[in-house]
């Protein structure tokens, strides 16, 4: 009566795959965030960006640093 079917994961394994999940889902938003910013940096760096990008996001970095 409480044998469990192979098909039917038991409760240690499913947190088990649901912590990867979350782990793979955040590395994979890092990954993104670094390559954007990556991006903007070459951008800004190397080729013209639009002005008022370059300006806005100039002007927020000196409004954090206040």
């Amino acid at each position: 009566i409480g044998e469990k079917h192979a098909a039917e994961p038991d409760d240690a394994e499913l947190v088990s795959l649901s912590k990867r999940l979350v782990e793979n889902a955040v590395l994979k938003a890092v990954q993104q965030y670094l390559e954007e910013t990556q991006n903007k940096t070459r951008q800004t760096d190397g080729s013209p960006v639009k002005t008022e990008e370059a300006a806005s996001g100039s002007k927020n970095e000196s409004d954090n640093d206040n």
